[in-house]
C-alpha cells in the first residue's frame, strides 16, 4: 500500500499554511501556543505547534529511540500513545524503527476529538500497512480492558503527557499490571522544569511502576547544554536483564 504521508511532508505542509497567514495571526497563534505548553484546540494552533515546534519534537523522541533495546526490534510489536495528540511520537517512531511491518497496531488514546482525528488520520496515511484503534478518553479514565493489542510487545509512548499536572498514571498501570505477562517498554519523553515542580514528576511516575527497570534515563535543563529546548527521557522495561538486555519472557497467557 502507497504510504502518502511523511514527517517531513507534514512539517512542510504546517509552515507553508502558517507562513501564508497575515503576521498578526501568526504572532497570536504562536503566543497562545504557551511555549508549547498549551492544550491545541484548533486546527490552526495544531499546525501552529508543527510549525514552530515540530523539529524539536522530533530531535527529542530520536534521541529517546536511540535506546529501545536492539532485541526489542527484531520483532513485531503494538504501540499505545498516551495522550496522543496529532500522533506526532507514533509517526517519528514509524520512521526510525528498522522496516515498516514491525508495528502491527498503533492504539491512539486522546480525549481531544480534533486531536484524535487527526492523530488518526496522520497514522493512517504514514502508516499503512498497521492497524490503527483510537480510544477517546483521559489517561486515568482507560481501563484495562479497553486495550487489545495484537502482539505480545507493547511499547507505550508517553511523549509531552507525564509533565502535565493533570497526568496521574493510573491508566497506564492498570494496563501494564493487568498484562505484566506482556514485554512492555515505556517511553516518557518531555520538557524539563525543576523551577516548577514538573521535573519530580518523571522520576515519581517510574517509581511508582513496580517491577519496572530503567534502561535510559536523561534530562537537560535549557541552561545545561547547546539546545534552545530542555529535555527529559526515561526508558522503562518490565524485561531488564542484570546485563541490561530486554528478554522475551515465553511464559504468557491469552491475551483478552
Amino acid at each position: 500500500m502507497l504510504k502518502l504521508l511523511t514527517y517531513d511532508s507534514l512539517l512542510a505542509e504546517a509552515s507553508e499554511y502558517i507562513l501564508s497567514l497575515p503576521e498578526t495571526k501568526q504572532k497570536e497563534l504562536k503566543e497562545n501556543l504557551s511555549h508549547g505548553k498549551a492544550l491545541l484546540k484548533s486546527k490552526d494552533q495544531m499546525k501552529a505547534y508543527l510549525h514552530h515546534y515540530g523539529q524539536m519534537h522530533r530531535e527529542k523522541l530520536l534521541r529517546a529511540y536511540k535506546h529501545i533495546p536492539s532485541d526489542f526490534l527484531k520483532s513485531s510489536f503494538s504501540v499505545i500513545d498516551w495522550g496522543c495528540g496529532q500522533g506526532l511520537a507514533s509517526m517519528v517512531l514509524s520512521e526510525y524503527v528498522p522496516n515498516e511491518d514491525i508495528v502491527t497496531d498503533f492504539i491512539l488514546i486522546e480525549p481531544s476529538v480534533l486531536c484524535l482525528s487527526q492523530a488518526n488520520a496522520n497514522l493512517t496515511w504514514s502508516n499503512p500497512k498497521s492497524m490503527v484503534d483510537v480510544l477517546r478518553k483521559r489517561e486515568e479514565e482507560v481501563e484495562a480492558t479497553d486495550i487489545c493489542v495484537q502482539e505480545r510487545k507493547v511499547l507505550h509512548l508517553l511523549s509531552n503527557v507525564v509533565d502535565m499536572p493533570e497526568f496521574s498514571g493510573n491508566g497506564i498501570r492498570r494496563f501494564v499490571f493487568a498484562k505484566i505477562n506482556l514485554n512492555h517498554l515505556i517511553i516518557g519523553v518531555s520538557p524539563f522544569y525543576p523551577e516548577e515542580g514538573r521535573g519530580k514528576r518523571m522520576d515519581e511516575f517510574a517509581e511508582s511502576l513496580n517491577g519496572f527497570k530503567k534502561v535510559y534515563s536523561f534530562q537537560k535543563h535549557i541552561d545545561d547544554w547547546d539546545k534552545n529546548y530542555s529535555c527529559q527521557i526515561r526508558v522503562l522495561s518490565n524485561r531488564l536483564t542484570p546485563k541490561g538486555e530486554v528478554f522475551e519472557n515465553r511464559q504468557y497467557v491469552h491475551i483478552v
